[in-house]
């Protein structure tokens, strides 16, 4: 179980999970997480052999880039989540679903609620060897949560003592080297993220 504080944000978690012996390499992944009244905010910093970002399009393939990944159920009773991905220079995929098929896509809308900051800038740029970490800056406003999920408090909708249930990836499908690295173990026999069964817990303090 990981406890998200609030106003602050975590000590760094590493992501060194390698579920899958024929995708070997693991690249050096840590994420900080801490949330306020506004929503979630996330800072993750990568070390890795090489980088890319060529999705420039929201809503895009990010996992084929160099992407780091956050799926967050909500809630026991429902059985969605929210899949939200960025890669290296912070463009986002971001859809509420139940498993890997018939994702229900966010609107530009609700996209543009999710502000990120990029240590590599926002210019999209083909794969080329890493000259050190990088780091990703991400604040997930409460209107990104467009689908609901949160249980309400004062009458509008709130992340204090929320028990929710999430997973945390690295991965980089399109890269010469593919990765893929997870906080909480997943135990299928390929890659496949979207296996809520498998996510771990969050306490929101």
């Amino acid at each position: 179980m990981l406890k998200v504080p609030y106003g602050r944000l975590s000590e760094p978690q590493k992501l060194d999970c390698l579920n899958w012996p024929s995708w070997p390499y693991k690249p050096d992944v840590e994420f900080r997480i801490g949330y306020d009244d506004s929503g979630i905010h996330l800072e993750y910093t990568v070390d890795e052999r090489s980088v890319r970002a060529l999705q420039d399009t929201p809503g895009g393939e990010v996992y084929e880039d160099s992407c780091v990944e956050f799926f967050f159920r909500p809630s026991a009773d429902d059985p969605h989540y929210y899949n939200f991905e960025w890669n290296a220079i912070g463009i986002m995929y971001l859809a509420w679903r139940t498993g890997r098929q018939d994702p229900e896509k966010a609107p530009a809308e609700v996209l543009s609620s999710v502000e990120t900051e990029s240590s590599l800038g926002s210019v999209p740029f083909a794969e080329k060897p890493s000259d050190g970490p990088w780091t990703l800056k991400v604040d997930i406003h409460m209107e990104a949560f467009w689908k609901g999920g949160l249980p309400f408090k004062d009458g509008k909708p709130s992340l204090r003592g929320l028990q929710a249930w999430a997973n945390f990836y690295k991965c980089g499908d399109g890269l010469a080297v593919p990765h893929f690295v997870t906080w909480a173990p997943i135990s299928t026999e390929n890659p496949d993220y979207h296996r809520p069964e498998f996510f771990g817990r969050l306490e929101f303090e």
